[in-house]
This record gives C-alpha cells, sequence and structure tokens, in this order.
C-alpha cells in the first residue's frame, strides 16, 4: 500500500490518480471520432506547431490550414493555451498528444479548484477535494473537451474557480491581485466567457450590496486597481480587435440566442447525466438545485452562493425571458447554456459543504466520502459511455477518414455534422478538408461574398482564372508567376488591414480586390510575391508590458509563499 507521508500532498496526488483515470480509457483506444467544434480547434493548433517546426512563436494567419488562404483568427480568437498542444505534438502520436492535452486541463482544473476552494474554506482539504473533484467531472466539463471539443470554454472553465476567490478575497478580505489575475487567464482562452464572468461578478457584487447596504471606498479602490492590472496584463490580447477587427467589415459571430432549451428539457437531460450541452449540471447537482436550499445554514454565506447557483441556472432555460434581451449587448453569449459552467461552480460548492457536513450515527463520515466518490465515478463512467463507443467504432457504424481532399473545396463533415473517425495515420489528411464552423469566422465580408472561389485558391488575372504556384511560410503566403504583359492580379490572400505585400523582396502598396483579397497590378515580368500580416508596434510594447507584469505578480507570489513556509505572515 502506498503511504502519502506529506499530508499536503494528499489532494493534488489524488487529483492527479482521479484525472488519469478520466483519460486513460480513450487512451486505450488511440483515435478519435471528431466533429463540431473540432476542425476549427486541430487546424488552429496544426498551424502552430508547423510554424514552430520552422522556428517561428507567434502565428498571426493561417497559411497551410484554413485553406492557405491567411485567415486571421490567430489574432482575434485566443491562443496561447493551444501552444501546450501542439508542443506535445513534438513529443507524442496527435492523438496521445490531444489526450494528454486534455489531461493537462483536467488537472489545472482540478488543482485550481481544490487551492481556490481551500482559501475560501480557510483549508478545509476534505471539502475542497470534492468541490475539485464534483467540478471535474460535471458533465458539461465533459462535453466541452471530450464530446465536441470546445476548447476554447474548457480552457475558461478551468479559471472560473479563481475568479469566485478572486471576488472574494476582493470584497471580504480586500485582495485584489487574485481578480486581476483570473479574469486576464480567462481573457487568454474565450472572450465570451469573460463577458460572462463580468455578469456574474456583478451578480455576486449585487449580493454583497443586499447583505451590506454599502460598498467601502478601500474595495472601489481595489477594484480600479483590480482592472488596471487586468488591462496591463491582457491589453496585447485586444489590441487586434482594435486595430484589425473593428470598422473593417469583417464577418462576425453571430450574435442572439440559440439553442435554448425549455425548464423541462433541462431537467430530463441532467436526470440522463450524458456529456452534453443540455442539462449540463447532471443529476447530482440537479437534486443539490432541488434540496440545497434546505440541507445548507439559511443564514451563512452558502445561502446566497445556492442563490446565485440556481438564478444562474434559471438563465440557462428559456424559463428566462431572453427574448426581452434579443437586442442588447446580452445576446453576444449566443448561447445562454453557457452559463452552465457557473451554475455548475456554484452548485459544486453547495454539494460539497453538504457532504461534509453530513451525519450519520451508524456510518462512518469516511465511508460516506469514499462511497460518494464511487458513485461519481460511476456516473462519470456514464457520462463518457457513448463518447468511448463512437471513439472505440467497435460497429464500424461511423465513417473513417481515409485520405486527403483532392479538387474542389469540401468541409470535413457535411452539415449533418455526423462524427468521422481520425487515426494517428490520417490525423494529417484531414487539413486539407474545411471546418464546418469557423472556417469562415474574421474573413473580410467581401470574401465571404466570394468564398468558393477564394477556398478554392483561384487567381485571377485579368479577370480569368489562371494556376498559380503557391508557397506556404509562416504567417506568409508566396505566389510565384510570369506575365507577358501588364495586369491585374487578384490573389487567393484574405486582405487586412495590416497586411503586407512584397514583390521580388520590394514592399509594395496593395489594393483590394471586388472579393476582398489582395491585388496587385504589375508589368511584364517574373515575380515572387509575399502576402503576409505584420501587427502594429502597439502590440509588441503591450506583450513586453504583460510579461514584465507577470514576472512581478511571479516574484511576488514566491516571496509570500516563502514567508508562510517560514511562518513570517
Amino acid at each position: 500500500m502506498i503511504i502519502i507521508r506529506n499530508k499536503k500532498m494528499e489532494a493534488p496526488i489524488i487529483i492527479i490518480g482521479f484525472t488519469l483515470m478520466m483519460v486513460v480509457p480513450f487512451l486505450l483506444i488511440g483515435q478519435l471520432g471528431v466533429h463540431s467544434d473540432w476542425s476549427f480547434h486541430a487546424a488552429r493548433v496544426q498551424q502552430i506547431y508547423l510554424n514552430l517546426q520552422r522556428g517561428h512563436l507567434v502565428t498571426y494567419i493561417a497559411t497551410d490550414t484554413f485553406s492557405k488562404i491567411g485567415n486571421a483568427n490567430f489574432l482575434f480568437y485566443p491562443t496561447i493555451f493551444l501552444y501546450p498542444w501542439a508542443l506535445l505534438k513534438f513529443i507524442f502520436a496527435p492523438i496521445t498528444a490531444y489526450l494528454i492535452y486534455v489531461w493537462l486541463l483536467f488537472l489545472v482544473t482540478g488543482l485550481i479548484a481544490f487551492y481556490s476552494m481551500q482559501s475560501f474554506t480557510n483549508g478545509k482539504t476534505r471539502q475542497s477535494l470534492l468541490f475539485a473533484i464534483i467540478y471535474l467531472v460535471a458533465p458539461y466539463h465533459l462535453y466541452l473537451t471530450l464530446s465536441n471539443y470546445v476548447l476554447g470554454e474548457a480552457q475558461a472553465y478551468s479559471f472560473i474557480p479563481l475568479i469566485l476567490l478572486g471576488m472574494w478575497n476582493l470584497l471580504y478580505k480586500n485582495r485584489w491581485i487574485t481578480l486581476s489575475v483570473a479574469m486576464t487567464l480567462m481573457a487568454y482562452s474565450h472572450y465570451v466567457s469573460v463577458f460572462i464572468s463580468v455578469e456574474v461578478c456583478i451578480m455576486i457584487l449585487i449580493c454583497y450590496l443586499i447583505q451590506n447596504q454599502k460598498i467601502e471606498f478601500t474595495k472601489l479602490v481595489n477594484f480600479l486597481k483590480s482592472i488596471c492590472l487586468f488591462v496591463l496584463l491582457s491589453t496585447w490580447q485586444f489590441i487586434p480587435l482594435f486595430t484589425d477587427y473593428l470598422h473593417s467589415n469583417l464577418i462576425r459571430p453571430s450574435s442572439g440566442f440559440m439553442l435554448m432549451q425549455t425548464a423541462g428539457d433541462f431537467f430530463t437531460s441532467a436526470i440522463s447525466n450524458d456529456a452534453l450541452n443540455r442539462g449540463g449540471i447532471g443529476i447530482l447537482l440537479l437534486a443539490t438545485l432541488l434540496f440545497g436550499w434546505h440541507l445548507v445554514d439559511k443564514n451563512s454565506k452558502y445561502m446566497w452562493i445556492y442563490l446565485l447557483g440556481l438564478t444562474i441556472t434559471w438563465m440557462i432555460t428559456t424559463a428566462f425571458p431572453w427574448q426581452y434581451f434579443a437586442k442588447t449587448p446580452l445576446s453576444i453569449i449566443q448561447f445562454p447554456y453557457r452559463y452552465t459552467s457557473y451554475a455548475i461552480a456554484f452548485l459544486a460548492i453547495i454539494l460539497a459543504k453538504i457532504l461534509v457536513q453530513l451525519k450519520l450515527s451508524i456510518i462512518n463520515n469516511n465511508i460516506i466520502i469514499i462511497g460518494f466518490l464511487l458513485i461519481i465515478i460511476g456516473l462519470y463512467a456514464g457520462s463518457i459511455y457513448s463518447d468511448l463507443v463512437r471513439n472505440n467504432n467497435s460497429e464500424n457504424n461511423i465513417a473513417i477518414l481515409r485520405t486527403a481532399r483532392y479538387g474542389n473545396y469540401k468541409t470535413l463533415r457535411d452539415s449533418s455534422d455526423a462524427p468521422i473517425i481520425v487515426t494517428n495515420s490520417s490525423y494529417n489528411k484531414q487539413f486539407s478538408y474545411g471546418a464546418l464552423y469557423g472556417e469562415t469566422d474574421y474573413m473580410p465580408e467581401k470574401a465571404f461574398e466570394h468564398w468558393t472561389s477564394i477556398f478554392n485558391r483561384i487567381t485571377f488575372i485579368n479577370g480569368d482564372k489562371a494556376n498559380v504556384r503557391q508557397k506556404s511560410q509562416p504567417n506568409t503566403l508566396i505566389y510565384d508567376l510570369n506575365i507577358n504583359q501588364t495586369s491585374t492580379i487578384d490573389l487567393p490572400a484574405l486582405a487586412y488591414r495590416h497586411t503586407r505585400v512584397k514583390v521580388n523582396g520590394k514592399k509594395i502598396r496593395n489594393y483590394i480586390s471586388d472579393r476582398g483579397t489582395v491585388q496587385v497590378k504589375l508589368p511584364q515580368g517574373k515575380y515572387q510575391i509575399e502576402v503576409s500580416y505584420v501587427p502594429v508596434k502597439a502590440l509588441v510594447i503591450a506583450k513586453i508590458v504583460a510579461i514584465i507584469g507577470w514576472l512581478i505578480i511571479t516574484f511576488k507570489t514566491i516571496l509570500e509563499l516563502g514567508k508562510k513556509s517560514n511562518g513570517l505572515v
């Protein structure tokens, strides 16, 4: 029997073991049934990986993936937490690399949840561990990571407990840095989740004001400090939105409220406990929602947490009057089920509290906890069963990717979005196809209108189709052509505000064609045209500021931990 001599390491080791248990069944299968958001994120990671392979750290535009037309989704959608997946591809087979990446996400999520709850409860290890486990195995979390591959939200999910701790520290302990750090990490993951996090923080603040009837001046100052630090750490992430996105006539993600579920459907789906976006709180947290009010102290902070969980769960369903907010900034969330992550966090806090205070005279409390963990494992096994069956494809009823695409543009999956099996041997073939979701995001509107010719990489010379040799380099598309007369050349390269064009190594002025692509006019001759993206200097400066900020925070944290370990604070 393994004995853990350091008591402080018991919980982290349990979390490590538990998260490994979550991933090992998928590792043993060794292949993935992919659909939904997979193609979008996998193509982004593939481009980052190829650029790293060529010695380039930063990716601005897609030159090897997304149809090789210079799509700039890297500028407008956070990428920093995709780098671990890209780096793992240098060591492991592609499918293994992804699943180890998911394990790292699980591990980070579990450890953040544990240590955040430990701080909130002043060191209650058992309650904190239970919270971490419950938070990890929530069906919606499994939907994000192992079922539908919604990786932006999956990354953001890791930092929600830190957001909640940050608000607690600011309002009750006059410590403001945690909230800044948590919000920054959220911004590095998923922009819509930042918006939802701000909403939840406002809800927490309202609860505080109801309780205290006032807010102290020092707390307002701390809020301002927190916002300023957030700006310093995250401005670089948002600069491309101001320089190349706003007022640039780019395709924007649709807003509004879609894929909404009735309260009845939500409850039914929660009872099924499947890894879905519908009813994603699962059966245990549904029971907590129904009976938690009766099992927690009505005069404690936990009752406020329960009410927040109840309110946010209400907001997931059509029982909340979303129709009145269709033309408000709230519509940016697109899918009300995105509130599920926060509903899970609040209700998991309540369930963990209920479990640690549960007393049965004839049963030892440790036996109760062990029994609950066994139930959790059983529920997890049930939640992922359909995904394991899909990935294993033992009945051969799911299409298998065997060949790369040749000829006209085609997405990996058709509009039905049925899964397809990807193996290590066929992995790279998927990038010859387009992504069903996300391929057209952040394209110029004109380009979207002419997507067929652009995705098929058709060049027009004086209005006629022409075969032009194209090469890909990091952040640069290269075209070689020989023209026998003065010509207007319309290249299949998306034109953004800071797109740069060089002809035979010399920078020239470029124009935007009627289809939203790079257009140049050249006399007779032989040319090599390079189309690249060059960021503004402000982006580089903002990154340096952020790095300095992170170094200072890290150094300060190490000093504080050193003082605590020496008993000085």
